[in-house]
Formats: structure tokens, C-alpha cells, sequence
């Protein structure tokens, strides 16, 4: 998950979160280790709601876990899932008995677009290289595959845009966004 919060008021808010609850996974009770450490999470799936009874630690395994059940419940997942031409081309297409990369296409890669998709609609943007990791890491896929997915998403056809934020670095967004529907980020620049 990429940071909402400035540093400070994320490690302030963290520390909070350690004296009220203890510093461990409020999920699994697992405390943090030298291999992950644990994320602030929003109970109720709202970014913005910052109150203190919404906040909680968990760890990144737990965090993912809920986030994907709040994203299968989504009706905009569901919606995005019905997409008319890839029940066509699966019905036409035998992606069961393809190449490994058909049948690893076929488990991923509908996941893999869903999740991007919804994320930019509700955050506007994620760094490339966090949407290609993350992207990974929630649908079960290798990071190479899920760049591949990101690629076709950007392409030309693609309903995505790569440009560069404020501070050089590569930010995917919806093209929509672009096109004049008043998008505005204080951490993006121009268009590339």
C-alpha cells in the first residue's frame, strides 16, 4: 500500500497506535520483525476517515487479506469482472489448454486490471513501480507478469497513462483523468 501520510503524522499516529493497542498485528497478533513491519489501517476502508477509533495496526499480510475481501464485496469489481469481451474471448479461446502464459493470464490477469482500476479511481494515482510490485503481491501473480498487465493497461489502447510526478518519478493514471476532467495532484507534473 503506498503512504497516505506525511512521515511525521504517520509515525506519530503509529506511535499512538502502539500505546493504545499495543505494537502487534490487531488481526493475527503478530508483532513486527526485521522482515515486515505493520501498516496503519482505516477499519472502516475510508482514507479519509482519520478518526481515532477507525485506525489500527496490522501487519502486511493481514492488511492485504482484508483489502481484498473489501475489494471482492465491491460492486465496482464485480462490474469490472463482466467485462463483455473477455467473456468473448475466453468462450472463443482455449485458455485452459494453452501456453502456461494463457492459463496464467487466465487466473490473473481480469484480478490484476480490477485492482489497478479501482485504486486509481479511488487514490488518482500509484507509483509505477508500486503498482507493478503490489499489483503482484494482491492477485498472487510474479512481478514480471503483473508489468506485462500494466503495460497493455498504458498502452495506447489502454484506458491508463504513465507520466512523472513532482519529483521525477513514473505515476500511473486513468486517461479520463487527463482529459480534462479537472484532475488535479499537487505531486504530479506534466504529462510525458
Amino acid at each position: 500500500m503506498p503512504r497516505r501520510w506525511a512521515t511525521e503524522t504517520r509515525a506519530w499516529a503509529y506511535r499512538f497506535l502502539c500505546l493504545r493497542d499495543g505494537e502487534i498485528c490487531q488481526v493475527c497478533h503478530r508483532p513486527p520483525t526485521t522482515f515486515y513491519s505493520l501498516d496503519i489501517d482505516h477499519i472502516d476502508g475510508n482514507i479519509k476517515n482519520k478518526k481515532e477509533s477507525n485506525l489500527r495496526l496490522l501487519c502486511r499480510r493481514c492488511n492485504v487479506a482484508l483489502e481484498n475481501q473489501r475489494r471482492a464485496r465491491s460492486p465496482s469489481v464485480q462490474r469490472e469482472r463482466e467485462i463483455p469481451w473477455t467473456r468473448i474471448v475466453k468462450g472463443a479461446v482455449s485458455y485452459r489448454d494453452g501456453s502456461p502464459e494463457m492459463q496464467a493470464n487466465l487466473l490473473f490477469e481480469i484480478d490484476f486490471r480490477a485492482w489497478l482500476l479501482q485504486h486509481i479511481s479511488k487514490y488518482e494515482f500509484i507509483a509505477k513501480k508500486e503498482a507493478v510490485n503490489s499489483g503482484a503481491e494482491v492477485v498472487g501473480c510474479n512481478p514480471t507478469t503483473s508489468a506485462k498487465y500494466l503495460a497493455k493497461l498504458t498502452s495506447s489502447c489502454g484506458p491508463l497513462a504513465e507520466m512523472k510526478d513532482m519529483l521525477g518519478d513514473v505515476v500511473i493514471v486513468s486517461k479520463d483523468s487527463l482529459s480534462g476532467n479537472g484532475f488535479k495532484s499537487s505531486r504530479l507534473g506534466d504529462s510525458r
